[in-house]
């Protein structure tokens, strides 16, 4: 990913100068912008994470507006840039802790007016009528979650608190404007060479990956030196706490969703030492760490099982099995001598469910056309194929075409339910009596179900990676910012990596040593050896 570019903030006074505008609505009609001016978007992503042909047909549908767009490439460093002033966006995405960070810190506003957004956006993240409704705007004073009609989305459940002072400041989803959602699970080869040494079956891996006992398996001695993770505080921290707490995760009659959601995000110092111990032993039996490698090292054979969130799974799942075209579509199948048939698995203890959003940073003026023209920008970015010109005449509409390119699933379902239709159209294989039910992400519509699934596309495959079944909905937790105790889990994960290493890598450096120590020792002795025989020579000629 690109380092982001270094750029002036606006000053401190212009910050309290635009608070008072923050909840001004986007004008979602606006007037063209005039030929002699230009207007400059500024907007900031993670690589790899937008179809940026879709920036050329905005562009082209608002003449006189630019999109600059820049990538970074982790959410701290985008946030210290943020916070440091060396940075000043229109719009930035990241992660939901980010969000909630940068809004509890004041350095983000709430955005209204999204009508193609809210109109489009699946009721089950975010629902625009609990966001609306007259008895949780008066909540919204006292940070409560007073019943009402509406059922909230899982954005909606999320406070926002000041960083200092602790009050409440509204609900997440009022800053964030949904893009990508997921889960972080498990991507496994069952047939991986070492797997077949040590006489483990492919059933006996997609069972023990998906029981409860799931995560356990990255401590697990038959799985040892086939896995990575990631070289990230935040999702390693997450394996560590299912670990630390399973029992508590496994009591699902008496604890409510709410109180494991609490559970999982536990960072008090008994909890951050105890997920501590538990990484460093789990690091004595993988592989390594990754970043971004781990999705292609389990398709060349690198290694067999893998860390992963689910869109990076999807894209080993058919990157294993098919050539990818020049339009990221994958339509000719690998023969049998190069095909690799991937997996993935959500332990059915739980995992972690993830959210990427974009948010609009306080420095926007919300009197501004830039203001106006970043509303339009997200309002475009959740269009379907039913309200643009299609961007493809296979893919579809812009949802359709982010979906398309980055493996991921979209915050949108469509108005109608276009992005169950699109799914059905990609990634349905008849042949089979399986059936998935999507209905709780579809505005609960019945008829949202998959039907006729073959088993071969069915457990573990893209269908599951893109959307966990309803069954499992009640297991995932979302993972919140972690506040004033972030620096004690930084400084947590600084010593996991550090100490103590795997004991095979403390071997071969001893081994390395001895060894440099062994052609020192010899190397002295022989050039003593020279000099000496140097002297006698000497000695001999001079006589």
């Amino acid at each position: 990913m690109n380092k982001i570019k270094n750029r002036s903030i606006i000053s401190t006074i212009s910050l309290l100068l635009t608070l008072p505008f923050c909840l001004v609505s986007c004008n979602e009609s606006g007037s063209e912008v005039n030929s002699d001016e230009t207007i400059y978007l500024h907007v900031l992503n993670s690589e790899d994470y937008i179809d940026e042909n879709v920036l050329t047909i905005f562009e082209e549908q608002n003449p006189g507006v630019k999109v600059i767009y820049e990538t970074f490439d982790t959410n701290e460093n985008m946030y210290n840039e943020l916070k440091t002033g060396k940075a000043n966006y229109d719009l930035i995405n990241c992660s939901e802790y980010m969000v909630q960070r940068l809004a509890g810190e004041s350095l983000i506003q709430k955005v209204k007016g999204l009508e193609t957004y809210l109109e489009n956006v699946s009721p089950y993240l975010v629902n625009k009528d609990y966001l609306n409704s007259d008895v949780i705007n008066n909540s919204y004073k006292t940070g409560t979650n007073e019943n009402t009609t509406y059922t909230p989305g899982k954005i909606d459940t999320i406070n926002v608190t000041d960083a200092k002072t602790g009050d409440y400041l509204g609900r997440l989803s009022e800053y964030a404007i949904g893009y990508m959602w997921g889960t972080l699970g498990i991507v496994y080869n069952p047939t991986y060479s070492t797997f077949v040494d040590r006489g483990m079956s492919k059933e006996r891996i997609s069972e023990e990956l998906n029981s409860d006992n799931g995560w356990s398996k990255f401590r697990d001695k038959d799985y040892k030196g086939v896995m990575s993770i990631k070289d990230s505080m935040r999702d390693t921290y997450a394996l560590g706490i299912l670990e630390v707490y399973k029992e508590d995760f496994l009591k699902k009659e008496e604890l409510s969703q709410e109180e494991r959601n609490e559970i999982f995000n536990s960072h008090d110092p008994d909890t951050i030492e105890k997920v501590k111990n538990k990484l460093i032993e789990l690091k004595d039996n993988i592989f390594g760490f990754e970043v971004d490698s781990g999705k292609n090292d389990i398709v060349t054979g690198k290694i067999g099982m893998n860390l992963a969130w689910s869109g990076d799974a999807t894209f080993s799942i058919l990157q294993g099995e098919y050539y990818p075209g020049d339009d990221e579509s994958y339509e000719e199948q690998k023969p049998d001598g190069e095909r690799t048939e991937l997996y993935y698995a959500l332990p059915s203890i739980g995992a972690n469910i993830w959210f990427d959003a974009w948010c609009m940073p306080l420095t926007v003026d919300p009197n501004s056309r830039n203001y106006e023209y970043a509303c339009k920008f997200l309002n475009f970015l959740s269009e379907t194929n039913t309200q643009t010109d299609d961007y493809d005449e296979e893919i579809g509409g812009i949802v359709e075409a982010n979906m398309s390119y980055t493996g991921y699933t979209s915050f949108i379902s469509g108005a109608n339910n276009e992005i169950f239709d699109y799914v059905v159209e990609n990634y349905d294989v008849g042949g089979g009596s399986n059936t998935l039910d999507l209905s709780y992400f579809y505005h609960n519509n019945p008829s949202c179900v998959i039907e006729d699934i073959d088993p071969s596309s069915f457990e573990g495959r893209t269908l599951k990676a893109m959307y966990p079944e309803e069954s499992q909905i009640d297991s995932l937790y979302v993972m919140q910012d972690f506040g004033e105790d972030n620096d004690k889990i930084v400084q947590m994960w600084e010593d996991v990596k550090v100490n103590p290493l795997p004991v095979f890598v403390v071997v071969l450096l001893v081994v390395i040593l001895v060894g440099i120590l062994g052609y020192l020792g010899t190397y002295k002795l022989v050039h003593k050896y020279k000099i000496k025989k140097r002297k006698e020579l000497r000695a001999k000629l001079m006589n």
